[in-house]
């Protein structure tokens, strides 16, 4: 079996949930996420922040704030959009925006010019919180991130948002009844996001048994009182109930200096981390690029970021 950092775009689109999950096992920890807001202009004119994550290392691409409703990715849909007209681009994305919410090959095409994994964060918001609908985690939400042909799920909660770990566990319930065994399911908080941090492994715990795939929790240096022992024993734990454990730098750490993100990836690594998230608080809308080379050669090396970083979509 072929490790994540050796896929071609033919075996990320040929791959099913339990082949990749497989695939993050026999990585050794040398898996690299890297979420990315897709409601901004990218960083760099005339390419998506997708394919810019994807350029400094990524083997997974969480897409933020992605609207189910109304899906418009900067950087590739709005192609051709005069934004200096402000009326007139307004209402041409408003119009392509609609049109993708009803092609059910939206995800795919993106995934072929990508050439990752792509996820995307549903959040579990609670009752009388107001939050966009194509965002939510919602019964209609998951069965188009199905249909899209999304290889994964990311049920968390951006700041403010009240999700709790309550909302997380109903989240995930939902999800397994709605996805089963077609999506991989990520499930956590990188922060508190409003209603704290979870520092019990009974939690995370928890949440395996309603049926997440892989459990996230902050990296260690990222939150108060978040250090290597803490994050090995959650991550222990994490693997003992049988699913993956995910490290994420998720507090805007991702737009610090290298040093920091190799001194985060190192501990992670210690404590276990079977994938490293990497968030998108860089500039407008993902991290650092030359972060998340930093990331993925502190956990894997030049010689598996290079070809990574390297390989030809049409392999």
């Amino acid at each position: 079996m072929k490790r994540i950092f050796e896929l071609t775009l033919k075996d990320i689109e040929g791959m099913d949930k339990n082949t990749l999950i497989e695939t993050i096992k026999n990585s050794e920890g040398r898996t690299v996420m890297a979420e990315t807001v897709i409601t901004v202009p990218p960083l760099i004119y005339g390419v998506s922040n997708l394919e810019l994550a994807a350029a400094f290392g990524s083997d997974m691409i969480t897409l933020n704030l992605f609207d189910f409703q109304r899906p418009f990715i900067f950087g590739i849909d709005d192609v051709g959009v005069n934004l200096s007209d402000v009326a007139g681009a307004l209402s041409m994305m408003e119009e392509i925006a609609l049109k993708n919410a009803k092609d059910t090959e939206y995800v795919k095409k993106i995934k072929k010019i990508v050439g990752r994994f792509i996820g995307v964060n549903l959040e579990p918001v609670p009752e009388g919180v107001k939050y966009v609908e194509g965002r939510k985690l919602t019964e209609e939400n998951l069965k188009r991130a199905r249909e899209y042909g999304f290889d994964y799920i990311v049920i968390t909660g951006n700041p403010n948002t009240g999700v709790n770990e309550t909302t997380v566990i109903q989240g995930i319930e939902l999800a397994k009844k709605i996805l089963g065994d077609k999506l991989m399911i990520v499930a956590g908080k990188m922060h508190g996001a409003g209603s704290g941090n979870i520092y019990d492994d009974k939690v995370l715990r928890d949440f395996v048994k309603a049926g997440a795939d892989c459990v996230l929790i902050p990296a260690p240096g990222t939150v108060p009182g978040i250090d290597l022992d803490l994050a090995k024993k959650q991550i222990d734990a994490i693997h003992e109930e049988g699913a993956l454990a995910m490290t994420a730098i998720g507090t805007s750490q991702e737009g610090a200096q290298k040093s920091v993100i190799e001194y985060i990836a190192i501990q992670s690594k210690m404590a276990g981390a079977d994938i490293q998230h990497i968030g998108d608080a860089g500039y407008s809308g993902v991290a650092f690029p030359e972060n998340i080379m930093a990331l993925s050669i502190a956990i894997r090396g030049v010689r598996h970021t290079y070809r990574r970083m390297a390989y030809s979509l049409n392999k």
